[in-house]
């Protein structure tokens, strides 16, 4: 009775070693495994059918910057500048590369060589299109902060915005120096291509390029003048004036 009793035990006690060794090799191959990947996520479709608009193609030469790092745009090998809202940018360099082949749906400048694009297709075959998400926040470029950042050498061209006034230059070197309208209209003699430049200012550089919002600018270091940025605020009364805590257009203001 008692060997049979400790034979019970000790199958018994094999089993649960064996369960247990199982679940042990089970639990580390489902460690080892690879994540499954996330499920895509869903493309919106365009409201309106953009195949009708004028279809502009060309090679990419570089990116258009903003002086916080976004995207704004591209420019061609023919000089065309392409614009387009922050969603569009943001996607470009995922569907494209410099010295690529692109083609955008847009409307093309009256007079000025820039492109409102719509819709741009890479080399690839992927297509993104500007499609805003219904409550979607816009995205606001706050003024830009950071270390100086010089810029110098030659320019290459005048830069457009959407609108088609000149707000700056874009630099042989793939630079782009941000004065704004205002200073890009006072210093015209100072910004034609192949004229030599020399700008500091806050922004970025890195691997897409270079771009500044120019407070110090010049034909050389040592003609260089002070300039207001291109988004500083606009001047308003000073701290402890009267007129200081009115805000322009509000009940208090006159």
């Amino acid at each position: 009775m008692d060997i049979h009793r400790r034979s019970s035990c000790r199958l018994l006690a094999g089993v649960l070693v064996a369960g247990s060794l199982a679940a042990g090799g089970a639990h580390a191959a489902t460690k080892g495994a690879a994540a499954p990947a996330p499920a895509p996520t869903a493309q919106v479709a365009p409201v309106f059918d953009l195949a009708p608009l004028p279809v502009t193609t060309g090679q990419l030469v570089q990116f258009i910057l903003t002086p916080s790092g976004q995207v704004s745009g591209m420019l061609l090998a023919d000089g065309t500048q392409v614009f387009c809202p922050r969603e569009l940018g943001d996607s470009l360099p995922a569907i494209v590369h410099p010295g690529e082949q692109v083609s955008i749906n847009g409307l093309k400048g009256a007079g000025r060589p820039i492109v409102r694009g719509y819709a741009v297709t890479g080399p690839r075959g992927r297509r993104i299109a500007d499609v805003r998400v219904e409550g979607a926040a816009i995205p606001y470029d706050s003024p830009s902060i950071g270390p100086d950042v010089p810029v110098d050498g030659t320019i290459l061209a005048p830069l457009y915005d959407m609108q088609g006034k000149v707000q700056g230059v874009i630099m042989r070197d793939h630079g782009v120096v941000y004065v704004g309208e205002t200073n890009a209209a006072r210093l015209a003699g100072w910004l034609r291509p192949g004229a030599p430049l020399h700008a500091i200012g806050t922004g970025v550089t890195g691997e897409r390029g270079t771009a500044i919002n120019a407070r110090e600018i010049g034909p050389d270091v040592n003609q260089a003048i002070h300039v207001e940025p291109a988004d500083a605020p606009p001047p308003g009364a000073f701290p402890g004036s009267a007129g200081y805590d009115v805000i322009p257009g509000g009940s208090t203001a006159e």
